[in-house]
């Protein structure tokens, strides 16, 4: 992750204000948009996968999907379930740990997958998505966290399986939703009146000019 990354991603994203489908908006109002209060301490070596501010989003992902079966897959798959089994137990959740090599009951709540490159992700995302319904969600770590990540991220995007993603920059979320158009958001999960204020001004400019 860089500052110039960083600030490219603040410059294309935007709010709740700036969502128009009702699936997403939604999410954003509700979910991403609330601030998580008291988060959790991890133990250090999780804490070298998730960030703090990757962790806030997550506990917004988790809460506002009321989450109780997850997927965890991927290279990171054992650090991120003990930083979200950290979680549930501190916010006091029911939560239930699946492989998708053995039988589930209905569909996933959330599956969490990281790698760094396209062919790892598809290839989670396949792992996944028999288990997957049209409120399934699944989150993808680590997204800005180096150029190839980024180009990895971007081509996801395009799948043809993949009708809606957010990337929060901290983690990026992925919806499989039969019926639903093509769509991806950029939404900033901070909260700044100055921000909200420069990035509105800057959108009104590009609708007058």
């Amino acid at each position: 992750m860089s500052i110039k990354s960083y600030i490219k991603f603040l410059w294309n994203s935007s709010n709740a204000h700036g969502v128009h489908s009702p699936f997403v908006f939604d999410i954003v109002s509700k979910g991403l948009s609330r601030p998580t209060r008291h988060l959790p301490r991890l133990e250090k070596e999780t804490e070298s996968v998730m960030s703090r501010k990757a962790m806030d989003v997550l506990c917004r992902i988790l809460t506002h999907f009321r989450t109780e079966k997850l997927f965890i897959l991927g290279d990171e798959a054992g650090a991120v379930t003990e930083s979200i089994r950290t979680i549930g137990t501190h916010y006091n959740m029911k939560l239930w740990f699946f492989s998708p090599l053995a039988p589930i009951p209905g569909t996933i709540d959330l599956a969490y997958i990281s790698g760094t490159d396209t062919e790892t992700l598809q290839e989670l995302i396949t792992q996944a998505q028999p288990n997957m319904g049209n409120r399934s969600v699944c989150v993808v770590g680590n997204i800005h966290a180096s150029a190839e990540a980024e180009a990895a991220w971007e081509i996801l995007k395009n799948d043809p399986r993949i009708t809606v993603t957010i990337d929060t920059y901290h983690l990026g979320m992925v919806f499989l939703r039969q019926g639903q158009a093509k769509e991806h958001f950029i939404i900033r999960t901070t909260t700044s009146r100055l921000l909200d204020f420069i990035l509105g001004a800057k959108n009104l400019w590009g609708l007058l000019y």
